[in-house]
C-alpha cells in the first residue's frame, strides 16, 4: 500500500442524531476522503445493511470505504479494507480472507504493537488513544502528544519509516500542530464532527487546517 494512497483525514462514524449515512453523506460531501464505518452495538443484519449502502456512497463520491472489525462482511461487500482493534482478528488471518489489495489498519497503543502489526503486514496505524475518548470502551493508556513524540522516535530508530501513523482518540483541531510535528501522516476524527451542527462544514475546515500543517512538515519527517 502506498503512503500516499492513506488519507490524513479518517472520518470515523459513531452513534449521534445523525444517521451512519447521513454523517457519511455529510462529511464526504465536505471533501473528506476516508470513511470507517463503526457500529459496535448494532445487529449484524443492520450492519451489512448500512455497509453496503455506505460503500456504494462512497464509490459514487470516490472515497475509501473502511469496515471497522467485520472482515466477513468486507470481503462479502467489496469494502477498500479493514481497521482492526486489539481485540479483533488479526491482520495476517484478515488477509487470507479479504481480496489482496484490501487496506487493512490496526490499533497501537505502544511500540510493540505498531512492531507485531507492522510484522503481520498492516498499511497504517490508528495509534492511540490521544486523550479520553468516550467512544472507546476499555480504553488504553492515554498518549498526549509525548506519547506520540516518544514512540515516533523509537519507530525511527529500529528502521520503521514507511508506516502511516494515524492519531486517534479525542483529537480537536488544536491539537493538529503539535501532533504534526512528532510526525504522524494523519488524523482520526468522530465525535467532533459528529457532534457539530454542521458535519460537512466541519469537516471542509479540518480539511484545511490538516493540508497546510502536513506540508509544513512533510519536508521535515520525510
Amino acid at each position: 500500500m502506498n503512503i500516499k494512497s492513506i488519507s490524513r483525514l479518517h472520518f470515523i462514524t459513531s452513534p449521534s442524531k445523525q444517521s451512519y449515512m447521513e454523517q457519511i453523506q455529510s462529511v464526504v460531501m465536505g471533501g473528506a476522503n476516508w470513511v470507517q464505518l463503526r457500529m459496535k452495538e448494532d445487529p449484524i443484519e443492520e450492519i451489512e445493511k448500512t455497509a453496503v449502502e455506505a460503500l456504494s456512497f462512497c464509490m459514487d463520491h470516490d472515497a475509501t470505504f473502511i469496515m471497522n472489525d467485520h472482515v466477513e462482511i468486507a470481503a462479502k461487500i467489496g469494502a477498500d479494507g479493514v481497521h482492526l482493534g486489539k481485540n479483533d482478528m488479526s491482520p495476517d488471518k484478515a488477509r487470507e480472507i479479504l481480496d489482496p489489495q484490501a487496506i487493512i489498519g490496526g490499533t497501537a497503543n505502544t511500540f510493540e504493537d505498531i512492531k507485531r502489526l507492522v510484522e503481520s503486514g498492516v498499511d497504517y496505524i490508528g495509534l492511540g488513544p490521544f486523550r479520553f475518548t468516550e467512544t472507546k470502551k476499555n480504553l488504553s493508556p492515554v498518549l498526549g502528544t509525548e506519547g506520540y513524540k516518544a514512540i515516533i522516535d523509537k519507530c525511527k530508530e529500529a528502521g520503521i519509516n514507511n508506516i502511516p501513523v494515524i492519531a486517534i482518540g479525542g483529537l480537536v483541531p488544536d491539537d493538529f500542530q503539535e501532533l504534526f510535528q512528532t510526525g504522524v501522516h494523519g488524523v482520526a476524527i468522530s465525535s467532533y464532527i459528529t457532534k457539530n451542527e454542521q458535519p460537512g462544514a466541519v469537516t471542509l475546515d479540518l480539511l484545511q487546517k490538516i493540508g497546510k500543517l502536513s506540508s509544513a512538515n512533510w519536508t521535515k519527517f520525510h
